[in-house]
């Protein structure tokens, strides 16, 4: 099923996402350009994934990291901005200027952290596990998705 009038035809939210998730990548892969619609997709997938994976320490100590920012829009653009808000605070426990979009810049600045913005992230950590239930991200993407067909539209 590649057509996303059909995909969104299905009732399970879940397996609206990992039809689109699972063309999205395997085109990546094929090294097609992706659209602004299937970029923030993967933003918001790669995060997702670190996040669930270690945290905060995880997502901005691996090269993920690198695109936080552009994470933080990709939430912005879905309209969950508790998340992006979220995000927002975890980059800004770097403190002013020291969070940097180079993983090795950033590696240094997180040695160089105190525990103070360490135990920040945690705490983060726990209102952003805690909002889920408040600020739906599946059911965000997937209206996403059906507002912007255009940017997922598959022959």
């Amino acid at each position: 099923m590649k057509n996303i009038n059909e995909i969104l035809t299905l009732t399970d939210e879940i397996e609206i996402i990992e039809a689109v998730g699972t063309i999205i990548w395997d085109k990546k892969q094929e090294a097609d350009e992706l659209s602004e619609g299937e970029t923030n997709f993967i933003l918001i997938d790669i995060f997702e994934g670190a996040i669930n994976e270690g945290g905060f320490l995880h997502f901005f100590s691996n090269e993920v990291g690198d695109y936080a920012r552009e994470v933080l829009e990709a939430y912005k653009k879905i309209g969950a901005p508790k998340t992006a808000n979220i995000i927002a605070k975890a980059i800004g426990l770097f403190g002013i200027n020291n969070f940097h979009d180079e993983l090795e810049k950033r590696k240094n600045a997180i040695a160089k952290l105190d525990e103070n913005a360490l135990s920040g992230w945690e705490d983060l950590e726990e209102i952003f596990f805690e909002d889920e239930q408040e600020e739906d991200v599946v059911t965000l993407i997937v209206e996403y998705i059906r507002n912007n067909t255009s940017d997922f539209n598959y022959v």
